[in-house]
Protein backbone atom coordinates (compact mmCIF):
# COMPACT_ATOMS: atom_id res chain seq x y z
CA UNK A 1 0.00 0.00 0.00
CA UNK A 2 1.55 3.54 -0.80
CA UNK A 3 1.81 5.94 1.04
CA UNK A 4 -1.41 8.24 -0.62
CA UNK A 5 -3.55 5.38 -0.75
CA UNK A 6 -3.20 5.10 3.26
CA UNK A 7 -4.27 8.86 3.16
CA UNK A 8 -7.36 7.97 1.49
CA UNK A 9 -8.26 5.89 3.93
CA UNK A 10 -10.93 6.43 6.42
CA UNK A 11 -12.66 4.56 9.85
CA UNK A 12 -12.21 1.15 10.60
CA UNK A 13 -9.11 0.53 8.33
CA UNK A 14 -7.34 3.87 9.59
CA UNK A 15 -7.56 3.22 12.91
CA UNK A 16 -6.80 -0.46 12.36
CA UNK A 17 -3.17 0.73 10.22
CA UNK A 18 -2.71 3.50 13.22
CA UNK A 19 -2.72 0.92 15.82
CA UNK A 20 -0.89 -1.27 13.72
CA UNK A 21 2.04 1.97 13.14
CA UNK A 22 2.01 2.59 16.65
CA UNK A 23 2.83 -0.79 17.88
CA UNK A 24 5.47 -1.56 15.52
CA UNK A 25 6.76 1.74 16.57
CA UNK A 26 6.83 0.75 20.03
CA UNK A 27 8.22 -2.27 19.28
CA UNK A 28 11.60 -0.06 18.01
CA UNK A 29 12.35 2.27 20.16
CA UNK A 30 11.96 -0.66 22.74
CA UNK A 31 14.66 -2.38 20.48
CA UNK A 32 16.56 1.14 20.50
CA UNK A 33 16.79 1.23 23.78
CA UNK A 34 17.43 -2.36 24.94
CA UNK A 35 21.23 -2.44 25.29
CA UNK A 36 20.83 1.14 27.46
CA UNK A 37 19.08 -0.50 29.43
CA UNK A 38 21.12 -3.88 29.76
CA UNK A 39 23.95 -2.33 30.25
CA UNK A 40 22.60 -0.92 33.51
CA UNK A 41 20.68 -4.32 34.22
CA UNK A 42 17.27 -2.76 34.31
CA UNK A 43 14.34 -4.22 32.78
CA UNK A 44 11.58 -2.04 29.94
CA UNK A 45 9.01 -2.29 33.04
CA UNK A 46 11.84 -1.02 35.41
CA UNK A 47 12.60 1.90 33.58
CA UNK A 48 8.71 2.80 33.47
CA UNK A 49 8.74 2.61 37.28
CA UNK A 50 11.56 4.54 38.03
CA UNK A 51 10.61 6.79 35.81
CA UNK A 52 7.23 7.51 36.86
CA UNK A 53 8.35 8.07 40.13
CA UNK A 54 10.49 10.50 38.88
CA UNK A 55 8.43 12.48 37.47
CA UNK A 56 6.32 12.88 39.92
CA UNK A 57 8.77 15.35 41.63
CA UNK A 58 9.63 15.17 45.02
CA UNK A 59 9.35 13.37 47.26
CA UNK A 60 9.42 10.74 44.02
CA UNK A 61 6.15 9.02 45.27
CA UNK A 62 3.30 7.54 43.98
CA UNK A 63 0.73 5.31 45.27
CA UNK A 64 0.64 1.47 43.61
CA UNK A 65 -2.33 2.50 42.19
CA UNK A 66 -1.81 5.57 40.33
CA UNK A 67 1.59 3.48 39.41
CA UNK A 68 -0.79 0.62 37.49
CA UNK A 69 -3.25 3.33 36.05
CA UNK A 70 0.26 5.52 34.38
CA UNK A 71 1.87 2.53 33.00
CA UNK A 72 -0.43 -0.05 32.36
CA UNK A 73 1.12 -2.64 34.14
CA UNK A 74 -0.77 -5.38 35.65
CA UNK A 75 -1.30 -5.73 39.65
CA UNK A 76 1.11 -8.81 39.62
CA UNK A 77 3.77 -7.31 37.10
CA UNK A 78 3.55 -4.30 39.07
CA UNK A 79 4.60 -6.41 42.51
CA UNK A 80 7.04 -8.06 40.46
CA UNK A 81 8.92 -4.52 39.75
CA UNK A 82 8.62 -3.16 42.91
CA UNK A 83 9.95 -6.43 44.66
CA UNK A 84 13.24 -6.60 42.18
CA UNK A 85 13.76 -2.70 42.80
CA UNK A 86 13.47 -2.82 46.53
CA UNK A 87 15.83 -5.61 46.36
CA UNK A 88 18.05 -3.26 44.80
CA UNK A 89 17.16 -0.37 47.38
CA UNK A 90 16.21 1.62 44.76
CA UNK A 91 12.72 2.14 46.00
CA UNK A 92 10.85 1.58 49.20
CA UNK A 93 7.36 1.36 50.13
CA UNK A 94 6.02 4.14 53.24
CA UNK A 95 3.20 4.85 54.41
CA UNK A 96 0.47 6.71 53.13
CA UNK A 97 0.06 9.87 55.24
CA UNK A 98 -3.71 10.62 54.48
CA UNK A 99 -4.46 6.55 54.69
CA UNK A 100 -2.79 4.64 57.31
CA UNK A 101 -4.04 1.52 55.83
CA UNK A 102 -1.84 2.07 52.43
CA UNK A 103 1.54 2.28 51.58
CA UNK A 104 3.24 4.61 48.67
CA UNK A 105 6.13 3.53 46.21
CA UNK A 106 9.20 6.09 47.10
CA UNK A 107 12.20 6.21 44.98
CA UNK A 108 15.35 5.86 47.78
CA UNK A 109 18.23 8.07 47.11
CA UNK A 110 19.65 5.60 45.19
CA UNK A 111 16.13 5.02 43.23
CA UNK A 112 16.74 8.72 42.52
CA UNK A 113 20.50 8.20 41.13
CA UNK A 114 19.60 5.15 39.35
CA UNK A 115 15.92 6.61 37.87
CA UNK A 116 18.00 9.82 36.36
CA UNK A 117 20.95 7.72 35.13
CA UNK A 118 18.89 4.95 33.48
CA UNK A 119 16.32 7.49 31.89
CA UNK A 120 19.56 9.78 30.37
CA UNK A 121 20.75 6.98 29.40
CA UNK A 122 17.12 5.93 27.40
CA UNK A 123 16.81 9.29 26.06
CA UNK A 124 20.31 9.21 24.29
CA UNK A 125 19.77 5.72 22.91
CA UNK A 126 16.02 6.90 21.15
CA UNK A 127 17.32 10.98 20.08
CA UNK A 128 20.23 8.36 18.45
CA UNK A 129 17.15 6.32 16.66
CA UNK A 130 15.27 8.87 16.02
CA UNK A 131 18.15 11.21 14.78
CA UNK A 132 17.43 10.82 10.80
CA UNK A 133 13.51 12.15 11.73
CA UNK A 134 13.27 15.78 11.40
CA UNK A 135 12.66 17.96 14.17
CA UNK A 136 9.49 18.99 12.84
CA UNK A 137 7.80 15.58 12.22
CA UNK A 138 8.88 14.41 15.87
CA UNK A 139 7.03 17.59 17.06
CA UNK A 140 4.15 16.81 14.92
CA UNK A 141 3.72 13.46 15.67
CA UNK A 142 3.92 14.45 19.38
CA UNK A 143 0.77 16.81 18.88
CA UNK A 144 -1.18 14.20 16.88
CA UNK A 145 -0.57 11.56 19.90
CA UNK A 146 -1.23 14.00 22.47
CA UNK A 147 -5.07 14.38 20.37
CA UNK A 148 -5.31 10.79 19.96
CA UNK A 149 -4.28 10.07 23.53
CA UNK A 150 -6.64 12.38 24.69
CA UNK A 151 -9.36 11.33 22.78
CA UNK A 152 -8.52 7.95 24.27
CA UNK A 153 -9.33 9.56 28.04
CA UNK A 154 -5.40 9.78 28.62
CA UNK A 155 -4.08 12.61 30.66
CA UNK A 156 -1.28 14.59 30.31
CA UNK A 157 0.28 13.45 34.05
CA UNK A 158 -0.71 9.70 33.03
CA UNK A 159 1.53 8.51 30.20
CA UNK A 160 0.83 5.29 28.53
CA UNK A 161 4.05 3.45 28.52
CA UNK A 162 2.38 -0.01 26.46
CA UNK A 163 -0.53 -0.65 24.43
CA UNK A 164 -1.02 -3.82 26.68
CA UNK A 165 -0.73 -4.07 30.26
CA UNK A 166 3.09 -5.40 30.69
CA UNK A 167 3.23 -8.47 33.09
CA UNK A 168 6.36 -7.05 34.61
CA UNK A 169 9.28 -8.44 31.63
Amino acid sequence: MTRDSELELSGERLTLLLSQHVVRLQGLLERAIAPALAAQDFTAAELDVLGALRSAGEPYQLRPKELVTRLLLTTGGLSNVLRRLEARDLVSRVPNPHDGRSHNVRLTPEGVTAAHAVTTAAAAALHGALSDVPTAALSNALTQLRTILGALGDTPHAPVAAQHPRQGA
